[in-house]
């Protein structure tokens, strides 16, 4: 059963006080009307959380000096319509969502001879202030990027939207945390049956906390045991701006700078922004480059491995005699050099990637270059293995976002090929196009192109044509409202 509050005000002050205490940061403040003694108050906050600005001069000083104010039901009601200044007011005596709005960072007014209490907006805290995402620069265009605070969020989302069909749905998620989450929308552009989707997946999740967005998306996403990620992530606000208009949804959650957005396909891994800031050419030409790469840095070590072991006779003879040279000595086969180099690559990244930018920087250089000649030197690897490794290892750093499938997949596709030697980097293949397939993402094929028009399906995918040959939405994402733009070429 849930407690409410009673009329006594020390009572009051005691039912609250034993939810929280001991909590030194939970501050109250006891006084009273100059007029009328009879009016006493007590103001609850949490210190650090609240403006004290706003708390004297809005709150306790007009009700100190107010003349007019008497004791009577409609007290409650008199002090938040005429007397207190808050943008934000309301009333409960409810002690769950008191306690709920009062560790939020509002103020929580409790009056004698009153039920409920008043709860007021004063939440102020220090936040990072907006600036580009480290992970998703960009050569040009937009440099904001997301911040820890919910409200700082949505107000970047706003000005890129300008839309009152622009919705945000507020949610509660995590039973310790109380994770404010807040779910974007475009009316009229999202799939309503995704949208559906979404909310009955938010509803079942039951946590104890959610510490960031990444949370919600491992709750959230289909088949949680594929290395493919089913629901997009992003820290830049125009990614997201972006994304609402060709209908999908997105979550913004207080205390993460990444945004989720669902649904997620297999071709977005290849797409940046900065396929839509620069020239078509350019955008389209980038993207190709980022798919040979992916396709390069999960298949290069395979098929090298594949050939130099098991498949000599598809070698060139020169390619061979150099190949002897340089195997002259060695104590491991190739296999076993592949894997210690791809691992050693990995370990210098991973250590880069923890430490200050500019001695990561230099970690990863100057590691990679004394680790490789030193290999080379003290013959335990050979010299075409190290720029087979590092040729791989630069082709997996254009898509970042994949670093964990690439890894996964290229060594899973190296054992097959050092078992079975081709047919077996065959068969891996084979095994990844058959899962890709599979895969589902909100109801919606992960390989999808998402258009019903055959004319429509190339224009964002392996290349991006120019706007204005884009004229139509995502007809999955958008089925009521798939037209982008008109038609420049058509004649009214």
């Amino acid at each position: 059963m849930k407690e409410k509050l009673t009329g006594v005000l020390k009572e009051n002050m005691a039912l609250l006080e034993r939810l929280y205490s001991p909590n030194f940061v939970v501050k109250q403040r006891c006084f009273e009307n100059q007029r009328d003694p009879r009016i006493r108050c007590c103001l609850l906050f949490v210190d650090g959380m609240t403006d004290s600005q706003q708390l004297n001069a809005d709150i306790i000083r007009p009700i100190m000096l107010n003349r007019r104010l008497r004791p009577s039901e409609r007290l409650l009601d008199q002090l938040m319509e005429e007397v207190v200044f808050s943008n934000e007011a309301s009333k409960s005596g409810d002690v769950e969502t008191l306690m709920a709005e009062l560790l939020s960072g509002n103020a929580v007014l409790l009056v004698e001879g009153q039920k409920e209490a008043l709860m007021l907006s004063a939440r102020h805290w220090t936040i990072r202030s907006v600036s580009e995402p480290e992970a998703e620069k960009v050569l040009q265009g937009p440099r904001e990027g997301f911040t820890e605070s919910l409200l700082v969020n949505l107000s970047l989302l706003r000005r890129k939207l300008c839309n009152p069909d622009l919705k945000f749905e507020k949610l509660s998620v995590g039973r310790q945390t109380r994770t404010r989450v807040s779910l974007c929308y475009v009316e009229g552009l999202v799939n309503r049956e995704i949208l559906e989707e979404l909310r009955k997946r938010l509803e079942r999740i039951d946590i104890d906390g959610v510490l960031d967005a990444n949370y919600i998306r491992e709750l959230i996403r289909d088949s949680a045991a594929s290395p493919f990620q089913t629901t997009g992530f992003t820290e830049r606000p125009d990614v997201v701006a972006a994304k609402l208009l060709e209908g999908r949804a997105a979550l913004l959650v207080d205390g993460s700078p990444v945004a989720v957005t669902v649904p997620f396909l297999f071709l977005e891994y290849f797409q940046t922004n900065d396929d839509y800031y620069s020239d078509f050419y350019f955008g389209s030409l980038g993207r190709i480059l980022r798919i040979l790469g992916f396709v390069v840095t999960i298949s290069l070590p395979a098929v090298y491995l594949a050939l130099v072991t098991w498949h000599q006779d598809l070698l060139p003879t020169r390619f061979l005699l150099n190949l002897f040279m340089a195997r002259q000595g060695l104590p491991f086969p190739t296999f076993f050099e592949m894997l210690l180099l791809i691992l050693a690559f990995e370990l210098i990244r991973e250590g880069g990637s923890r430490i200050p930018t500019g001695f990561g920087q230099t970690l990863s250089v100057v590691g990679g270059l004394i680790l490789g000649q030193a290999s080379v030197d003290a013959m335990l690897v050979s010299i075409p293995v190290v720029i087979i490794v590092a040729f791989t290892g630069i082709t997996g750093l254009i898509i970042p976002s994949m670093k964990g499938p690439i890894l996964l997949i290229r060594l899973i596709w190296l054992v097959l090929a050092g078992l079975l030697g081709l047919p077996g980097y065959f068969l891996g293949a084979a095994a990844l196009l058959v899962h890709l397939s599979g895969l589902r993402t909100f109801g919606l094929p992960y390989t999808s192109l998402l258009s019903h028009s055959f004319s429509q399906h190339f224009t964002d995918t392996v290349i991006r044509a120019p706007w204005n040959r884009m004229l139509l939405r995502p007809a999955r994402l958008s089925p009521k409202n798939s037209r982008r733009q008109k038609d420049p070429f058509r004649q009214p």
